[in-house]
């Protein structure tokens, strides 16, 4: 009998070829695959502008409720739009009542009006809240009925997630239809809309994690709760600041600027307000991105708590190497108690970002910074770095085709990856080591121990 062996390693890329998989991702230009293609592309786009409307609301109001006379003048604007549009919604489902011939009384048809088809279809709680935002109202007014349905789905797969980012924001959504009186034929209770509130208490929106089951949670290390803090603190067996700007610690100019000299620059990002912690199977808690961002963009600064040595920690540690020296490393970034959403990224073997070592005003600090275009509602992943994974005690199962763990990576099949894309959190099955490391000496690149959480 002849021997076997096996042919797959050999197959080429015509023998793997499936038209139909093309088709799904390429559908025919104008069918109706194509139409709901672009329909799904631009519901998630308007789903993020959502989001970003919320937050702009909510800054405006914070600067109106510490008297800035621009925010309040603003503020009076945002509201009155708002108002308005719900008060014009409430007049066209009122209009849409009509004589049911064979009965002879009057009814109000679904069919007619898009406001009633809207409440009826996503509830009061999401209709008040997202009437709150220009990306929504536009799209109630423009969009065709594909745009709208799929708009329509996005919203309800992240009713909790809006809930709570509006939450999280002081967003008080009940004023705008609790006073509503009159008879509302065929709509849901606004009194139950109203009860069922979010009963959570939120002093931080990264205070809170989305879970796996529908819940809310605390993050949490070693039975204590996590805080966030917008920069790095110094710990004990530090007398001074490590990473202060000096020939021992940077020979590069400020990356914000480009001064040599001392400078006040400080990095003002607010990706913080476009990100959230969300459980994902098999992970444990990552982040989702809420915006678009494109690459090279510096997303944030990774902080904790400045230490000599990484004992105290040993999930969370990260070295804070010099910039464009070849110094010893500086110190350790502990964040396993205090620090921001940074600490909370999830390894990847293809990440979408990246450790920079970088000096801005007068500190050298680790940015996280994107290798590559970010879509709304992606998972933010990072590379942990060689020596998370050296000892050979740890796997990697993200599914890349080159995944570090993957011993079939050489023969190039790609594999599953795990992302959030349109809204909605896809399962994966990555998986980070039991056990961590203190993390190493880097060059440019930062490096990270972390371990499952």
């Amino acid at each position: 009998m002849a021997p076997t062996r096996n042919t797959a390693s050999t197959a080429t890329s015509e023998d793997n070829f499936n038209p139909f998989v093309l088709e799904e991702v390429f559908p025919p230009w104008g069918s109706e695959a194509a139409l709901m293609q672009t329909a799904e592309h631009y519901a998630s786009e308007t789903l993020s502008s959502i989001y970003f409307d919320l937050n702009t609301f909510s800054r405006f109001q914070q600067d109106a409720n510490a008297d800035d006379f621009h925010s309040m003048q603003v503020m009076d604007n945002l509201v009155g739009v708002t108002v308005a549009f719900m008060e014009e919604s409430f007049t066209q489902y009122k209009k849409s009542k009509r004589v049911d011939k064979k009965q002879g009384e009057s009814k109000y048809l679904a069919a007619d009006n898009r406001f009633y088809a809207t409440v009826c279809e996503i509830g009061w709680k999401m209709s008040a809240i997202c009437a709150h935002t220009e990306a929504f109202r536009r799209a109630f007014r423009e969009a065709d009925y594909r745009l709208w349905g799929c708009l329509l789905n996005r919203i309800q797969e992240n009713a909790l997630s809006i809930e709570h980012y509006a939450h999280s924001r002081a967003l008080d959504w009940t004023s705008l239809i609790k006073n509503v009186t009159g008879p509302l034929p065929g709509l849901p209770s606004i009194q139950e809309a109203v009860a069922s509130a979010l009963d959570w208490v939120v002093d931080h929106p990264h205070h809170t994690v989305l879970t796996l089951d529908g819940g809310l949670k605390r993050p949490e290390f070693q039975g204590q709760f996590q805080t966030n803090i917008d920069r790095s603190i110094v710990g004990e067996g530090f007398s001074v600041d490590p990473t202060a700007k000096s020939e021992a610690t940077s020979l590069e100019g400020c990356h914000m600027c480009g001064s040599y000299d001392d400078c006040g620059c400080t990095l003002q990002s607010r990706v913080a307000d476009l990100v959230e912690l969300v459980e994902y199977p098999g992970k444990g808690t990552g982040v989702r991105s809420l915006a678009s961002f494109k690459r090279n963009d510096i997303l944030d600064i990774y902080v904790g708590e400045l230490r000599p040595n990484a004992n105290q920690d040993d999930v969370y540690p990260l070295t804070q190497s010099p910039d464009g020296t070849n110094g010893l490393l500086l110190c350790y970034v502990c964040s396993e108690k205090s620090g921001n959403w940074t600490r909370f990224l999830n390894h990847s073997c293809q990440p979408s970002t990246q450790f920079m070592v970088r000096t801005i005003g007068n500190r050298v600090v680790t940015t996280i910074e994107a290798v590559r275009n970010i879509l709304p509602f992606e998972e933010l992943t990072i590379d942990y770095g060689a020596d998370y994974w050296s000892t050979g005690k740890r796997t990697c199962a993200c599914g890349h085709w080159n995944c570090c763990s993957n011993p079939s990576s050489a023969s190039g099949s790609p594999q599953p990856s795990s992302s959030v894309l349109g809204g909605k959190i896809s399962k994966n099955k990555t998986a980070k080591g039991k056990k961590a490391t203190k993390g190493k000496k880097g060059s440019k690149k930062g490096t990270k121990t972390k371990a499952k959480r």
